[in-house]
């Protein structure tokens, strides 16, 4: 498939249905808010639905969900200092997300901790993934506060975690059965990368 050529800008988007118009937009990276929460419950339900073992976090406790809580989650990221949840847009369709939250404190304020990485299953093998994390990146390497970047990802998660690789994130550390999806039990995988 042809990637996505990516811009980035600040301009507000609805959720629409996906056609073959809307994959000729190039993709448009924006920090999220809370005037998007239906867009981004939209997406989070529908990359579960499709890849349940790649989240640390059920369907039915992401359907469950009330706006307001999906809409003080992305207030609070967008009013954090060094954190943010970022969309990237196809024309109104919002098609990806990832997320930067910086730790607090003095003795670990200096840690950006990668979160909420998913593409829509129609997105994926367009490099959408790679133009979010990369951009996530781009941002960290901006912050004078950021030493390293780290995250968390399911051993299913395969395309993720060769997506993280490729941006140079290493892993340094596993925790066992840490997953429980019914009687599967699945590891977490810790990476990290400097910036």
């Amino acid at each position: 498939m042809k990637a996505l050529s990516v811009i980035t800008g600040n301009t507000q988007h609805r959720q629409a249905d996906v056609g073959d118009e809307t994959r000729q937009h190039p993709l448009v990276i924006r920090q999220l808010t809370s005037k998007d929460a239906d867009v981004f419950h939209y997406l989070r339900v529908r990359c579960i639905e499709s890849d349940p073992t790649s989240f640390s976090v059920l369907l039915e406790e992401e359907k469950a969900m009330s706006p307001l809580q999906i809409r003080t989650l992305l207030d609070r990221f967008h009013r954090a200092e060094n954190s943010a949840l970022w969309g990237g847009f196809c024309g109104d369709y919002l098609v990806g997300v990832i997320g930067l939250e910086s730790l607090s404190g003095p003795v670990r304020h200096h840690r950006g901790i990668v979160t909420s990485l998913c593409v829509l299953p129609e997105y994926r093998g367009q490099h959408v993934g790679l133009a979010l994390i990369g951009y996530l990146v781009e941002q960290a390497e901006q912050n004078a506060l950021l030493e390293s970047l780290a995250l968390e990802v399911s051993e299913s998660a395969l395309p993720a975690i060769r997506l993280y690789q490729q941006m140079g994130f290493k892993e340094n550390g596993r925790e066992p059965r840490a997953l429980a999806f019914g009687d599967q039990r699945l590891d977490l995988i810790r990476m990290n990368r400097l910036v």
